[in-house]
């Protein structure tokens, strides 16, 4: 082991993941360990070190968390803050320079900044302690002493290249490795394929496979899979980021499309824009004719420029958004991109993976006992044992409950159900075990052989319906096993097809009488589950939980219109989206359901966006469609969420407005996600969206307000410079009358929003703002044309070179402004009559009074007084 030579990818192949592992594959198991200088009896303690420090910890870059200097240049790019840049810098550029000007709108760029950095830098730490906060173990074989193997349990963050892994039921596999030895091992590759059906693994050499058929190789196990059932040994081929999964995230770090929020951002930074380009030249033009001063009037239409911008939007955006991950932490749910907020507030469509959020009502694999569920009780129940002719019997109980018994390793979700079904001191007559035909998936079926107390040797079978059914030739009715016939096998099959319809599963028992020669040689133990007799049915659900039916209600009540997106089939989709009233009734004009294969025939179509905009469900979807369907709601208008915790969900958390998975998930689709859910409880997603709402409201309210404001602020100007023979206001007084009263509304956060306004989806409407923005701003200016009359008609105000004069104007607009301006908040902030039928909180009552007592106070003050020339 003195070279590094096992870090060099096999032969000529190199390149891709997928191609190094496939070049493995069609290796011999010696050649391949040959390779990687590791040996059957496994490594050395020193060897593993060595290796550890050339690979490094095993462990992928999404459980690194990103470094300060990055979250913090990944909040500048704000749309909102490159505006304020330019205008800081236009400030600086025109002469005279104003610093003053250009030192506020820094600050509040770098307010607006501290407050993103430190928010996201707080969760994305925290999401990182989640996924790393549980350390897990894996059983390895390494030598202690020269030739002496061992077999250790150890961290899989010290897993090498070479190393020799023991696989057990229940496993997470730790890396990508070659299966050496197996025993009836069966492999979950739902986490990247979606595929529900697990894959049995042997160690047959395989040939060249296409490409693309990774998934179908046999003796490779791939990090991020779980272990169904059965048992191996395998070696460890590629660790940490050199696994396959790796690629998979690198896919994944591709530039995320636009969510809701940027789109709104962007559109609204647009708008600001548009109307500098439109309002600067004007009052440039007029002011210069009016004046004669052109140096003064740029200076004058630049502050004009500053005045149209909301200088600390960034900042009360920023904060707004904070106070909603607060908000969302204390209700268990961590914000990892603060957009996603608002993202949650406007969502209209939340798609959610059956797998993840718990709709696995009734998606049981007969070996797969790791299944969980926000929405299900995490327990498969026995519901009913009966005989073929469809009446309960306790002896097909009793079958099953041996059959469960001897089944040897960890008991199956199935196994588990029928042994915790049995009732309080009730005693079986278990028999003495003598065989075991273990459970796979190909066959479908695990049998047991007992020894009866009469000496009879009998084997008991359970398993899927059509593999068991296929092999029997008789049925048991009555007391009497009688031969099989066509009307036998309708009439069961019809049984057991009404049951399917209403989505359980069906496991078949059946019997045979051995005999003893048939049980010399253990070989020959397969072939002994035939020629059965049906001795009857069991069938399981997963009953949802209590609150799973009420949160989903509440979602649709508030607009949230909930979509399925399974890899599973149809028919058990269609069984839990009834069952927690998803799908109500039947709709003649629209499909409410449609399988992946189905939903592939009508891509690069106008049915494909028409079918995916009505349909409830979606089974047998591939990861791609999941993320195909995300993206055509969007694109039909919609704002969409994305529940779900595998990888294989990984590319519609990415495409979604708001990605939500939960701490128990995959770590890759948890670094996907936008939101994590520390508890599997879809009732917090009820508070996400409420929170998202207020969150929204407040900020739209701030936006509305302060550019209206200001709007209005610039129209009177407008005139005032077309009308009067000197500026209507200093720019630093604008500056300023702005600066104090963006400060009175930093405590529009911790307002309220009334009831009708969080009932449904609210969400980024540009054409909206523009309306009201154009229609209140002149409006609003009216007030400023009775305050210019009065100083023109009543105080004779009407020459540039009454000084005294002058400073009275300005001083009555400024008090006048401010005045207006503070007190707007509280008519404008909801549709009710505002104090009487709904009042502002408390905190936003007291900035605003402060505020207006702080300006009056300002002509009053002489150092402030003279430096506003007031």
């Amino acid at each position: 082991f003195g070279t590094n030579n096992w870090r060099k990818a096999p032969g000529a192949y190199g390149g891709s993941s997928e191609a190094v592992l496939q070049a493995f594959a069609s290796m011999p198991p010696g050649i391949a360990m040959n390779h990687l200088q590791a040996s059957q009896d496994g490594l050395t303690q020193e060897e593993a070190a060595a290796r550890l420090k050339v690979t490094g910890p095993n462990i992928l870059s999404i459980k690194k968390p990103p470094t300060w200097w990055q979250l913090a240049l990944s909040v500048l790019p704000n749309p909102f803050n490159i505006l304020l840049a330019f205008l800081a810098i236009i400030s600086v550029a025109t002469p005279p320079p104003q610093w003053s000007t250009f030192t506020l709108l820094i600050v509040m760029i770098v307010i607006s900044c501290i407050v993103r950095f430190w928010q996201e830098y707080r969760s994305t730490v925290t999401a990182i302690k989640l996924q790393g906060s549980v350390s897990t173990n894996v059983r390895v074989r390494r030598q202690i002493q020269e030739n002496l193997p061992e077999d250790l349990v150890v961290d899989e963050k010290t897993l090498v290249p070479g190393d020799i892994l023991l696989v057990d039921p229940g496993d997470a596999l730790p890396a990508d490795c070659m299966v050496l030895e197996t025993y009836n091992l069966s492999i979950s590759q739902s986490s990247l394929t979606g595929e529900s059906e697990p894959q049995r693994k042997t160690s047959t050499l395989q040939g060249k496979k296409t490409d693309g058929a990774l998934f179908e190789l046999e003796n490779v196990l791939l990090m991020g899979t779980s272990v169904i059932s059965g048992s191996g040994v395998a070696l460890v081929l590629r660790t940490g980021d050199d696994a396959f999964i790796a690629t998979i995230i690198e896919q994944l770090n591709k530039k995320r499309p636009l969510n809701s929020f940027q789109r709104g951002i962007r559109n609204v930074s647009y708008m600001m824009i548009v109307f500098m380009l439109v309002m600067v030249p004007i009052v440039l033009v007029v002011s210069g004719k009016i004046t004669g001063n052109w140096p003064q009037a740029a200076l004058f239409s630049v502050s004009v420029a500053v005045g149209l911008v909301p200088e600390m939007l960034p900042a009360i955006v920023n904060a707004n958004l904070a106070r909603g991950a607060f908000a969302l932490a204390k209700k268990k749910a961590i914000v990892k991109r603060l957009d996603s907020i608002q993202n949650l507030g406007g969502m209209s469509v939340l798609c959610s993976d059956k797998v993840s959020v718990g709709l696995n009502l009734y998606r049981l694999q007969l070996a797969n006992y790791q299944q969980t569920g926000t929405l299900t009780k995490d327990e498969v129940t026995l519901c009913h044992h009966m005989d073929p002719s469809g009446h309960e019997k306790h002896k097909i109980f009793q079958l099953a409950y041996i059959n469960a018994f001897h089944q040897s390793g960890k008991k199956n979700s199935i196994d588990a159900s029928i042994l915790k079904h049995a009732r309080v001191n009730e005693k079986v007559n278990m028999g003495r075990k003598v065989g075991v035909i273990p459970f796979n998936f190909e066959s479908r079926r695990s049998s047991c052989i007992i020894r009866t107390p009469t000496r009879m040797l009998m084997l008991i079978c359970k398993g899927a319906f059509e593999e068991v059914f296929s092999l029997c030739t008789r049925i048991r009715v009555g007391t009497e096993a009688v031969s099989l016939r066509d009307e036998h096998r309708q009439h069961l099959s019809k049984t057991v097809g009404a049951f399917n319809a209403d989505g359980y599963r069906v496991i078949l028992v059946a019997t045979r009488k051995v005999l003893d020669h048939e049980m010399e040689d253990d070989d020959s133990l397969e072939g002994l589950d035939s020629n059965m007799v049906a001795e009857g049915f069991l069938t399981f659900l997963d009953p949802p939980k209590d609150d799973a039916k009420a949160s989903i209600a509440r979602l649709q009540e508030l607009g949230v219109d909930v979509r399925v997106l399974t890899g599973d089939n149809l028919a058990v989709a269609m069984k839990v989206c009834r069952s927690l009233d998803l799908v109500k009734v039947a709709d003649e004009e629209n499909i409410q359901a449609i399988t992946g294969p189905d939903l592939a025939e009508l891509e690069d179509t106008d049915e494909f966006n028409r079918v995916v905009k009505h349909c409830k469900v979606f089974a047998k979807l591939t990861p791609s469609q999941k993320g195909q369907v995300v993206m055509s709601l969007k694109g039909q208008g919609e704002v969409v969420g994305m529940l779900g915790d595998g990888v294989n969900d990984c590319v519609a958390l990415r495409f979604a407005d708001a990605g939500i998975s939960v701490d128990n998930g995959a770590n890759v689709a948890k670094d996907c996600a936008d939101v994590i859910l520390t508890e599997k409880e879809l009732s917090i997603i009820v508070d996400c969206v409420v929170t998202g709402r207020l969150t929204h409201g407040n900020t739209i309210k701030y936006i509305k307000m302060v550019a209206s404001s200001n709007f209005g602020n610039v129209f009177s100007i407008l005139i005032a410079s077309s009308w009067l023979p000197f500026d209507p206001m200093t720019s630093l007084q604008i500056l300023i009358q702005n600066l104090l009263y963006d400060i009175s509304q930093i405590a529009i956060p911790w307002d309220r929003m009334d009831p009708e306004y969080l009932a449904l989806p609210q969400r980024w409407n540009v054409w909206d703002l523009l309306r009201f923005i154009l229609l209140l701003g002149p409006t609003s200016s009216t007030i400023d044309m009775c305050t210019f009359s009065l100083n023109w008609f009543y105080y004779g105000i009407r020459s540039a070179d009454d000084i005294e004069g002058v400073k009275t104007f300005h001083t009555h607009w400024f008090l006048e402004g401010l005045l207006t301006q503070t007190l707007i908040v509280h008519l404008l902030r909801t549709d009710k009559i505002p104090v009487f039928q709904s009042r502002a909180a408390r905190v936003l009552a007291a900035s605003t009074v402060t505020i207006m007592l702080l300006g009056f106070s300002i002509p009053y003050i002489p150092p402030f007084a003279n430096a506003l020339q007031l």
